[in-house]
C-alpha cells in the first residue's frame, strides 16, 4: 500500500482559504457603555438601599424642629426617589444583558431609559434645592446642600456611546 505524500488530517489544514471568519468583536464604546450600565445599577440598589435605611433611620426624630422646614413632602419624594432607582436598576441590568446579545431593542430602549432616568435625576436636584433654599434657621443649625454630579454624567456618556455608529453596527443584526 502506498504511503500518502502528507498526514491525513481530520480537520481541515490551517491556511487561508479554510479559516472560518472570526466572531466579531464588540466595539469599545459598546462594552464602555454596558460596563457603566453595571456600575449604574450598583450605584442605584445601594443609593436605593441607604436612601430607605435613612428615612427608617429617621422616622422617630423627623417630628423635631430641625425637620420641619423640610415639609412631609420631602420624606416621600425621598421614598419615590429610592423605589424609583430600583426600577431603573432593573431596566438597567435587563438592557445591559440584551446589548451584549446584540439586541437593537435593547440599545434603543436603553436610550430611552437613560433619558428618562437623565431627565427624572434633574426634577429630583432641582425639587431637592427648592426645598432647602429657602430655609432659614433661627435655632443656630445649618443645611448644607451637596449633589454629586455621577447621576447626571454618566447617563449622558450611556446614551453617546450607544448613539454611536459602531454600537449600531453592532447591535444592527
Amino acid at each position: 500500500m502506498a504511503v500518502p505524500p502528507h498526514p491525513a488530517y481530520h480537520y481541515p489544514p490551517p491556511y487561508p482559504p479554510n479559516w472560518q471568519p472570526p466572531r466579531p468583536r464588540m466595539p469599545g464604546m459598546t462594552t464602555t457603555a454596558i460596563v457603566l450600565m453595571w456600575v449604574m445599577v450598583a450605584l442605584s440598589v445601594v443609593g436605593g438601599v441607604l436612601t430607605l435605611v435613612t428615612l427608617l433611620a429617621l422616622q422617630p426624630v423627623a417630628s423635631s424642629p430641625l425637620f420641619e422646614p423640610l415639609g412631609d413632602w420631602t420624606v416621600w419624594l425621598m421614598a419615590v426617589t429610592a423605589v424609583h432607582g430600583m426600577v431603573w436598576a432593573g431596566f438597567r441590568a435587563y438592557f445591559a444583558l440584551q446589548i451584549a446579545k446584540r439586541s437593537a431593542r435593547a440599545r434603543r430602549g436603553a436610550v430611552w431609559v437613560e433619558s428618562i432616568g437623565l431627565a427624572f435625576q434633574l426634577a429630583y436636584l432641582a425639587a431637592s434645592f427648592a426645598a432647602l433654599s429657602n430655609i432659614r434657621l433661627t435655632s443656630g443649625y445649618h443645611y448644607n446642600f451637596t449633589f454629586d454630579c455621577t447621576g447626571l454624567v454618566l447617563p449622558i456618556l450611556v446614551i453617546c456611546f450607544l448613539s454611536a455608529s459602531r454600537s449600531l453596527w453592532w447591535c444592527d443584526r
